[in-house]
């Protein structure tokens, strides 16, 4: 007998397993790729190396260990180095396994660990990097009783998931012999190196990198950079060359056969725009001077395609681990540059002609290209892609004939069993007339006689999109009988820089506009109880959902989730720097007006919807005071609140934090939600005196009475604080 299909449920997120970093094999007969999954009693995530044959055939694990990720090819394919931790949140070391069987070796014995290897065209070596630093690496070396205080010289001190910066370990390059032996470092110093490649000839090292000593002060400037693989840094001996001394950015870059370069990046316009969309470019080797290579003639390739390119679409279901890079690189006749490209919601495979700048797409719209690499003749391409109702399975795609093959889907037997929730794309016309693209999520067995509790649900970004991607939290939502509508308002991207860019200096401004354009849209269908609108939103859609309850009470519940509540706080405490006009016209302490004007806090006292808070401790991002604002702002007006504070948790939570804390990060929307939308008990937020079940609580009618509105008296009453907390918190005054 048959099992009816189930919905999908909170707890499915951890049964779901993710296609990480796809690697076709030089040749196309094969693709290694990472393979993540959670293992619940340990609460962690778990990556392998994994096979699979160009026919979808052959389907195996290749490596013992749990933390392993970052496969790479060597040239002739007998070789797989990977990356192996044997410790969560520990760096790992690079380890070189063979293909026809075998046990992994060891390469690399660093201190700070080792990433991203790279082999050279020859397969004699391996270039990587390293936050390693030999002249102060000594194991032996005894560590202080307690961590010593950390001297602050420069704006940027901390970084989100990475946490506090280490000047005297930013990653380097270094190169290995593939065969074993002592790495050597190629750089050092005071600025950060990363994607290394080798370049065709075997010569050089290519690297990202931003050396600007005040890079905060101006745009964002990645150059390609190359060094002589061949030199050692200890001897003063490498020399570094720029190859992209452009005004503007290089994001990713891959070699073609003939020395020219195909990158992802942008060109800077005259004006500062809050949002630079990336677009394709081709770096031609220029005439040499002095015997070494110019810096290349860079120009634009389909800069007619107002669309950006090296981005994707945001999702909760991308590889919580393993990594992966955007697909790039020159078709096999070298005639144009194979892209990943953002489109309408959609994330797809596009090639550019480099004569005519004509762009054709490889992959359907409505889907979720996610990561991708391509063989050595550029004939074949292992993409992870996604869709509404997976989460990213593994394909190839011939490039002779456009076919597009399913290899293997690690969540097949779990979504055959589960129903999913209906989507449907729409179109709606804000106020001025511009087209919004929206989305809705029905419940299984929608019913469009009945009346349904409505989620509005906002990205972040605020340059970013939703789109047709596989969202848990949307399906679980809409299994629990809510509707879910989603959309991207002007300032996300996939619609072209103007669109993006309409936000700039109003932000938030139209984009609400847009918003409740589609909830009025959808409300006109007849199938949404007016009366039970919800809205929730994370990082910019946290700060869209704290604008939204300022600005209407037409929501009866809503959930800010690492939100941002008060922009020149955010100004002086997040992890990146304001410095630059293209957000604010001024900072904040020449103009705290437009600060304030921007800011939800600012008119706290309009909100009369519930609100709950989510915010994780270590958010640097919008760091977590951004939250304790709202709270405590509804606090004081004795309005409806509640907050959680997620410890060891940073900007990432709802994508790649740990297993049980997403778990309970979405049980708390789904009972806040269920409380004021469905009427269902959740007295896990409730203040302890409204508590009828515990005993200790104190009666409403004994507790002080409250101080009169505009009275500064406090209550004769009200008890002191006991004297250590008292003195704790004069002492947390005082530093801070």
């Amino acid at each position: 007998m048959t099992t009816p299909p189930r919905n999908l449920t909170i707890e499915d997120l951890t049964a779901l397993h993710w296609i990480a970093d796809p690697q076709v094999s030089p040749d196309g007969s094969r693709v290694a790729f990472t393979r993540v999954w959670v293992d619940a009693e340990a609460d962690e995530y778990r990556t392998a190396i994994w096979q699979v044959s160009a026919d979808g055939t052959g389907l195996r694990r290749l490596t013992a260990g749990e933390l392993d990720a970052q496969p790479r090819w060597s040239p002739d394919g007998t070789r797989l180095a990977f990356v192996r931790a044997t410790e969560a949140g520990k760096p790992g070391q690079i380890c070189v396994l063979p293909t026809d069987g075998g046990e992994a070796s060891p390469l690399t014995k660093l201190e700070k660990g080792a990433a991203d290897p790279a082999w050279s065209p020859d397969g004699r070596r391996i270039a990587f990097t390293s936050r390693a630093n030999p002249a102060l690496d000594d194991p032996a070396k005894k560590k202080p009783r307690h961590e010593p205080g950390r001297l602050v010289t420069e704006p940027v001190w901390r970084w989100n998931e990475q946490g506090f910066i280490d000047p005297d370990h930013l990653p380097h390059l270094w190169v290995i012999d593939a065969a074993g032996g002592e790495p050597r470092p190629l750089t050092s110093g005071r600025f950060a190196e990363g994607a290394p490649r080798w370049s065709r000839d075997g010569r050089f090292v290519l690297f990202l990198s931003d050396r600007r000593n005040q890079p905060w002060f101006g745009r964002e400037r990645p150059w390609l950079y190359r060094v002589a693989a061949d030199l050692d840094a200890k001897t003063g001996g490498a020399r570094m060359e720029a190859l992209t001394e452009i005004d503007g950015t290089v994001t990713a870059f891959r070699e073609g056969a003939d020395g020219r370069i195909a990158m992802t990046g942008c060109l800077y316009a005259e004006r500062l725009l809050s949002y630079d969309q990336p677009g394709l470019l081709v770096g031609e080797p220029a005439r040499a001077r002095d015997g070494a290579q110019a810096a290349l003639s860079v120009r634009p390739v389909a800069a007619g395609a107002d669309f950006p390119f090296g981005e994707g679409i945001s999702a909760d279901q991308h590889p919580p681990r393993g990594g992966g890079a955007a697909p790039l690189g020159f078709s096999p006749d070298g005639r144009a540059v194979i892209a990943m490209m953002a489109k309408h919601g959609s994330a797809i495979l596009v090639s550019a002609d480099l004569a005519s700048g004509e762009v054709a797409e490889w992959t359907p719209a409505g889907r979720d290209l996610i990561a991708g690499t391509a063989s050595a003749d550029g004939r074949r391409w292992a993409l992870t892609l996604g869709d509404w109702t997976r989460p990213g399975d593994l394909h190839l795609l011939e490039v002779a004939t456009g076919k597009l093959r399913k290899l293997c889907g690690l969540n097949d037997a779990l979504l055959e069993g589960t129903r999913h929730a209906g989507l449907e794309e729409f179109w709606v016309r804000a106020s001025d007339g511009t087209r919004i693209q929206a989305w809705l999520v029905t419940p299984p067995g929608f019913d469009p006689a009945k009346k349904y509790p409505l989620i509005l649900e906002i990205h972040g970004g605020p340059h970013a999109a939703y789109g047709f991607s596989f969202f848990h939290e949307f399906q679980t939502f809409a299994a629990a009988g809510f509707v879910v509508l989603f959309t991207n308002p002007r300032g996300s991207t996939s619609y072209g820089s103007e669109f993006a860019n309409v936000i700039q200096y109003r932000y938030p401004g139209d984009d609400f506009h847009d918003l409740m354009s589609a909830v009025d849209d959808v409300l006109k269908r007849g199938f949404v109880d007016a009366k039970r609108l919800g809205v929730c939103g994370g990082s910019g859609g946290g700060l869209l959902t704290n604008w939204i309850v300022t600005h209407t009470g037409r929501f009866a519940a809503a959930v800010t989730d690492r939100c941002v509540a008060d922009w020149a706080s955010m100004y002086y405490s997040c992890d990146f720097t304001l410095f630059t006009e293209s957000w604010f016209k001024k900072p904040p302490f020449e103009d705290p007006a437009e600060y304030a004007e921007r800011s939800p806090v600012t008119f706290a006292s309009r909100i009369t919807t519930p609100l709950f808070i989510v915010h994780s401790e270590d958010d640097w991002r919008t760091p977590i005071g951004q939250g304790e604002t709202m709270f405590r702002a509804l606090k004081q007006q004795r309005k409806k609140t509640a907050m959680v504070r997620f410890p060891g948790e940073n900007h990432e939570l709802s994508r790649s934090g740990t297993p049980s804390r997403r778990l309970q990060r979405l049980s708390l929307y789904r009972r806040w939600f269920g409380r004021f939308l469905l009427g269902e008990e959740a007295p896990e937020f409730d203040e302890p005196f409204e508590r009828s079940e515990t005993p200790a609580a104190t009666p409403v009618e004994a507790r002080a009475p409250s101080p009169k509105a505009g009275s500064r008296k406090r209550p004769a009453t009200r008890s002191a604080p006991a004297p250590r907390a008292r003195a704790r918190s004069a002492r947390s005054a005082g530093r801070r």
